[in-house]
């Protein structure tokens, strides 16, 4: 079902990733009580959102609005953003949250910030997560890349825009840190063409044989 934010029935970018597999998570439901899994990952949902929501604010209005029950866990998120805000005085965040559609492959999204590095327009994407033991910041997966990905081309289509570079910030939760990468023009397009769209097939292959 497509979100009501669009006037049409195509899946959103996160509907058509759901077909990879995600192994780290089906290791996550088998050693954990279902119980446990369903109240982590709404809780996950909501923190993620509000940090989101909180990061929007401080982009565009200069200053954070936001009431939550998570405090903690969202002022910790914003003080990791802050801190890669000042560790990057190049990269100027410029537009947050910003709907798109492409027609030519139908599917939506919505990106999380436009930025310029250099005078260079660059899409940017946050997630959130964890520090582990055995880490320090807070981990990039391939399904994000493809993510951004699907973005940076959607965006392209709908404002006839020339984007070429992209970058994913991942903040932690539960410690001040973060985790950049960003992404070459030929990453960009390996990610949209040799996984997004063929992940968009099967999706649209089992929602006809439904």
């Amino acid at each position: 079902m497509a979100s009501k934010r669009y006037n049409n029935s195509y899946p959103s970018v996160t509907q058509v990733l759901g077909v990879l597999r995600k192994i780290g998570l089906e290791y996550w439901f088998k050693y954990n009580t279902a119980q446990f899994c369903n109240a982590e990952s709404k809780k996950g949902l909501q923190i993620g959102s509000q940090i989101h929501e909180a990061i929007q604010s401080q982009i565009e209005e200069k200053e954070v609005k936001i009431e939550t029950q998570y405090g903690e866990e969202v002022k910790t998120a914003l003080e990791a953003f802050m801190m890669f805000k000042k560790d990057r005085p190049d990269i100027q965040l410029k537009k947050a949250e910003i709907k798109l559609t492409s027609e030519k492959y139908k599917f939506n999204g919505t990106m999380d910030c436009l930025a310029e590095i250099d005078g260079t327009l660059i899409m940017a994407d946050w997630k959130t997560g964890k520090n582990r033991k055995e880490r320090t910041k807070p981990d990039i997966y391939d399904e994000h890349l493809y993510q951004v990905s699907a973005y940076v081309m959607a965006y392209n289509e709908q404002e006839g825009a020339d984007i070429k570079r992209a970058f994913i910030l991942a903040i932690a939760k539960n410690g001040v840190s973060y985790n950049y990468k960003e992404l070459s023009w030929n990453e960009i397009r390996a990610c949209f063409h040799e996984v997004f769209l063929p992940c968009l097939q099967i999706f649209n292959y089992q929602e006809r044989i439904k």
